[in-house]
């Protein structure tokens, strides 16, 4: 039986995978710090990954086939892995982020674009960036394949972030969505595909020593993000735009997203063979029914700016009722 460890696994993307393959007879070992439930099927290793002491003892007996990474932030976690485990796994893959590439305009970005360091995303990006290039320094020291994934937004039941939610739950309660008024171009991807891709590249050599964009097959404005959320439940999303730049503010003081466009070019992956298998539509339908039939979208707790361009809404609204009737 093939051996896996999965370093994360108990939120979201790493849970999704632990499902994955513990339905395909792995031995499945996950390790974390245990703040959070672990799925009972698995080998559960409760350490802290930035401990060195504690990584090489709660590892030393251990060596598997692969090592699946979705909780590296940076450098030092990646290389304290790596060294711990030397000449005990085969091939690594590690999880990185689409927010390593800089300046997207109106080009999607491809595995050769441009990335490090940017103002946009800080120490998150700078970080999997670092990440990225210790993963292929260490390859050539400690002889190993590895595999690195960028995802662009990922989206799906069991989301912990509060992003295709944060719609759905506005939509729901008949509030408007305010969107930054650059109305900034973006990619989804749906988390199942995000695991059906890494799956694809366990012990296939097209995937070997390579990095891959993933995410689904479309781009969207947040507008049409917004309304294609509507669509899904059948109703119609009521869509505000605010200038942040008139307003001095950023588009994170209230929005889940980023004023950036994020969208890439995924036809390397494309040209392993791979497809998704859920178009943007599809992977909301199926999980607005999933958070719908489970009480998971309740009464947004609004934002302050909110509830203020909300009241401005609303007067404006009445003057010209009001101004209407009188004429």
């Amino acid at each position: 039986m093939k051996k896996i460890l999965i370093m994360g696994g108990n939120q979201f993307v790493g849970k999704e995978i632990v499902k994955k393959f513990l339905g395909k007879d792995y031995t499945v070992y996950v390790l974390n710090r245990g703040t959070r439930k672990n799925i009972e099927e698995v080998i559960f290793l409760k350490v802290d990954r930035d401990n060195f002491i504690e990584m090489e003892n709660i590892l030393k007996n251990i060596d598997v086939d692969i090592i699946i990474d979705v909780s590296a932030y940076t450098e030092e976690q990646v290389s304290i892995l790596h060294k711990v485990m030397k000449n005990k796994f085969k091939q690594y893959i590690l999880i990185s982020s689409a927010s390593v590439y800089n300046n997207i305009e109106c080009t999607p970005v491809n595995e050769e674009s441009y990335t490090g360091e940017n103002l946009i995303w800080g120490d998150y990006a700078k970080n999997k960036y670092l990440a990225e290039k210790k993963t292929i320094e260490n390859s050539k020291i400690y002889n190993f394949k590895y595999t690195i994934f960028r995802p662009f937004y990922i989206y799906g039941i069991g989301n912990n972030l509060d992003r295709e939610n944060y719609f759905f739950s506005r939509i729901k309660y008949n509030l408007p969505v305010f969107i930054p008024s650059k109305n900034n171009i973006i990619q989804f991807g749906y988390i199942e595909d995000l695991v059906l891709a890494i799956e694809s590249s366990i012990e296939n050599s097209d995937f070997y020593n390579q990095i891959f964009n993933i995410s689904g097959d479309e781009y969207v404005t947040m507008s049409e993000f917004s309304e294609i959320c509507g669509k899904v439940m059948n109703k119609k999303a009521i869509i505000k735009y605010i200038n942040t730049e008139e307003n001095k503010i950023k588009a994170r003081d209230w929005f889940p997203f980023r004023e950036v466009n994020l969208f890439g070019d995924i036809s390397k992956l494309e040209n392993t063979g791979f497809r998704n298998t859920y178009s943007l539509i599809q992977g909301l339908e199926k999980t607005y029914k999933y958070n719908d039939e489970n009480d998971l979208i309740t009464k947004p707790i609004l934002n302050k700016l909110e509830i203020e361009n909300w009241r401005i809404t609303n007067i404006t609204f009445f003057r010209k009722l009001m101004y209407n009737i009188k004429a």
